[in-house]
């Protein structure tokens, strides 16, 4: 499972330029292109897990959370226990880290 993810993470990285990571629910990373400590990855869970309780409150699903900074967006997309996110320039590049996502999904 670990190779896998770290060769689906490699290629956003190389052939998009999209640097991301896989996180479990729980905050412990699992894989990374960008780099993320504790803290980080941590916060990356605690917001899907805010986000995904405000869903259900509203008896709504999130295929995907928005975070902009500093002209870069961070895509968390909520995915069984895990979460995979990727930081894009622009929304056109929000369509790449999901189909990324997709492929991670089955070995998850």
């Amino acid at each position: 499972m670990g190779a896998e993810l770290e060769a689906i993470l490699g290629e956003m990285k190389e052939k998009s330029g999209i640097g991301g990571a896989i996180v479990r629910a729980d905050g412990v990373t699992v894989n990374s292109t960008i780099a993320l400590n504790e803290m980080s990855s941590g916060l990356l869970a605690s917001v899907a897990n805010v986000s995904d309780a405000i869903m259900k409150k509203m008896e709504d699903q999130q295929k995907d959370i928005e975070v902009s900074m500093d002209g870069l967006i961070l895509v968390i997309i909520p995915m069984k226990n895990h979460i995979f996110c990727g930081i894009v320039n622009d929304r056109d590049q929000k369509k790449i880290v999901v189909e990324y996502a997709q492929k991670a999904k089955q070995y998850l």
